[in-house]
C-alpha cells in the first residue's frame, strides 16, 4: 500500500476495488452505481488511487489495452 492509499478510508478503497473489477469486467451498470457512491466520498487522494488502480489493471496481465 502506497502513501496515498493509506490516507483513503477502507470503505472508499473497497469501492475503488469494485470499480476496477467492474471496469475489467465491462459491467457498465456497476461502474455507474459505484462511481455515484464514490462521488459522495471522494477526495483528491481517493481519485488519485482510483486513477492509479485503473492504470495498473488496464496495463497488467490480461489487459485489453495495448502497452
Amino acid at each position: 500500500m502506497d502513501n496515498s492509499s493509506s490516507r483513503v478510508p477502507a470503505p472508499v478503497r473497497e469501492m475503488i476495488s469494485g470499480i476496477v473489477t467492474a471496469v475489467h469486467d465491462g459491467d457498465d451498470a456497476r461502474i455507474k452505481a459505484l462511481l455515484e457512491r464514490l462521488s459522495k466520498d471522494a477526495d483528491p487522494a481517493a481519485l488519485f488511487l482510483l486513477h492509479s488502480r485503473l492504470n495498473e489493471d488496464l496495463r497488467g496481465p490480461g489487459a485489453r489495452l495495448p502497452l
